[in-house]
């Protein structure tokens, strides 16, 4: 594991909200902030409302795909400023709906959110979520 990648996922681990940056087909970044989980080694996020989701759409597409390394609250407030934050280009692929993995990737957005969250975990494990799920793989 890369020295970069190691620290996005304990990024992740410590982190309540990221921010991804995808980017637009004209080549423009578009950061957002979203919610992410480490399992068994490997990041995953989740289009909670499934394609119909930017970000999500955008890194479907192929095109570059980053994690910052700063708090995603920047995300939340300024999305322009979020750019500027350091981040680690990863590889975004596709985690089919029955792939066993899916269950332990609910259950951590379940125990990383629910304290703090509870309204907003249901859409994030629903049936629409998990078909819409990334591995945020190593880039190098």
């Amino acid at each position: 594991m890369s020295d970069a990648y190691a620290q996005l996922q304990d990024h992740v681990g410590h982190t309540q909200t990221v921010t991804i940056v995808t980017t637009r087909a004209d080549g423009t970044p578009v950061a957002a902030p979203i919610w992410a989980v480490v399992v068994d080694g490997v990041t995953y996020v989740r289009g909670a409302y499934g394609a119909r989701t930017s970000w999500f759409a955008r890194a479907a597409s192929g095109r570059p795909v980053a994690v910052s390394l700063a708090d995603g609250s920047v995300a939340e407030r300024d999305r322009t400023a979020a750019l500027d934050d350091p981040r680690v280009p990863v590889v975004a692929s596709r985690v089919a709906a029955d792939d066993p993995a899916q269950a332990a990737i609910s259950a951590a957005y379940e125990a990383k959110y629910l304290p703090t969250s509870p309204e907003h975990v249901p859409p994030v494990i629903s049936a629409d979520a998990v078909a819409h799920t990334f591995a945020l793989l190593r880039a190098d």
